[in-house]
């Protein structure tokens, strides 16, 4: 008995499988006809369609005018995909810059998942303390109102001397910095080094963990969209002190040089990659120019999903000044100061819309490792 049981498991087990085979092939079925039928618009009427429908469905509530947005949506990032992985396919795979660039930025890309975490758990433990603080503050109000009265003028007064202390802290820094900026430089690079080893420190598993309970993080999109191109310099100098000592912004442009990194495969968090070159870049900016249309105020109200047009598929954001938006996923690669023997890169990352870091990597063993991070611009 107990061997028939077994027996007809096994062919429930197999009847499982084949049907979900036959219903995977139809869908893939169903999927390619309805490419061919629609590979042949130009991509701007695959966007335009998809958005009116969009609007319907923001307007009504209609699913079926949801399934018809998807429908097109999902046909424009297929043909994006294929342009992207023909676009990959471009570069020389012998070329040793450009897969040490997409090597590079693997290590942007695992150390900037663990800072966006490292803010999560900063910004819960702060909330976590204010609203301890109120409750005490509340609770103290109703108890003894005269003596919270004096409490907060004495929060009030060190509140007033350690701005003060800061104001005071600057000018010495100033000070100092036109005396002594060697020395300045120097602990300013012990206390980033010593934050970034505390970042980095963190598991990377418990990192994407924590930012995947946010849905709008960019990591959560479907898509990571990668820009290709990259400027860089090959300095003179031979450690890693001294690249760091080199303005960057006093650089003439005609110095830099301009090349290709080789394409990730995927995200540390498993999102597949699209390429933004000119073309879709064009294009996605005139379709956003005709299609959105909202007040300068509108522009610059950041909500947690922007755009919902785009999402889950990718993040999109506008640009800090003029009219145009990002579409490229960051953290995202900019110029790169190699050393002397290129085994040592500073390099100038874009974190966000607005502002970026600076990343310092060395290559020991054959593997780039991150040694240093600074905050950078705000624009």
């Amino acid at each position: 008995m107990k061997i028939l049981q077994t027996f007809w498991l096994s062919v429930f087990l197999v009847a499982l499988f084949l049907c979900g085979c036959s219903q995977a092939s139809e869908d893939d079925v169903r999927k390619a006809k309805r490419f061919e039928a629609l590979k042949e618009l130009p991509l701007d009427t695959v966007l335009t369609r998809a958005y009116k429908f969009y609007e319907q469905f923001q307007a009504t509530g209609d699913t079926l005018q949801r399934d018809s947005m998807n429908d097109y949506r999902e046909h424009f990032f297929a043909r994006w995909k294929l342009t992207s992985d023909s676009l990959c396919g471009m570069v020389a795979p012998d070329d040793s810059l450009a897969v040490e660039l997409r090597d590079i930025y693997e290590v942007v890309m695992t150390f900037d998942i663990k800072r966006k975490y490292r803010y999560v758990l900063d910004r819960e433990k702060q909330d976590s303390l204010q609203n301890a603080l109120y409750e005490m503050r509340m609770k103290g109000w109703e108890e003894n109102p005269d003596s919270m009265r004096a409490v907060q003028e004495k929060q009030d007064s060190i509140r007033k001397a350690t701005i003060q202390n800061m104001l005071d802290g600057l000018l010495a820094r100033k000070k100092g910095r036109k005396e002594n900026s060697d020395s300045l430089r120097a602990v300013r690079n012990k206390q980033d080094s010593v934050w970034t080893a505390e970042i980095w420190s963190i598991p990377l598993e418990e990192a994407m963990a924590g930012l995947k309970k946010d849905s709008t993080n960019v990591f959560n999109q479907i898509y990571f969209v990668q820009t290709m191109g990259v400027s860089y310099i090959d300095t003179s100098v031979s450690d890693m002190n001294e690249l760091d000592k080199i303005d960057q912004h006093r650089i003439k442009r005609d110095a830099w040089k301009g090349t290709k990194s080789v394409c990730l495969n995927k995200t540390p968090m498993g999102q597949q990659i699209l390429v933004l070159n000119k073309e879709y870049e064009s294009l996605l900016n005139d379709f956003m120019k005709a299609n959105v249309h909202e007040s300068r105020q509108e522009r610059y109200t950041f909500l947690p999903i922007k755009y919902p047009f785009w999402y889950p598929m990718i993040s999109v954001v506008p640009h800090h000044s003029g009219d145009g938006f990002h579409f490229e996923s960051f953290p995202a690669m900019g110029r790169a100061l190699f050393n002397k023997n290129h085994d040592m890169v500073m390099l100038n990352v874009e974190e966000s819309f607005n502002s970026g870091g600076y990343y310092y990597l060395v290559k020991k063993n054959g593997k780039w490792e991150l040694v240093m991070y600074k905050h950078g611009w705000v624009a």
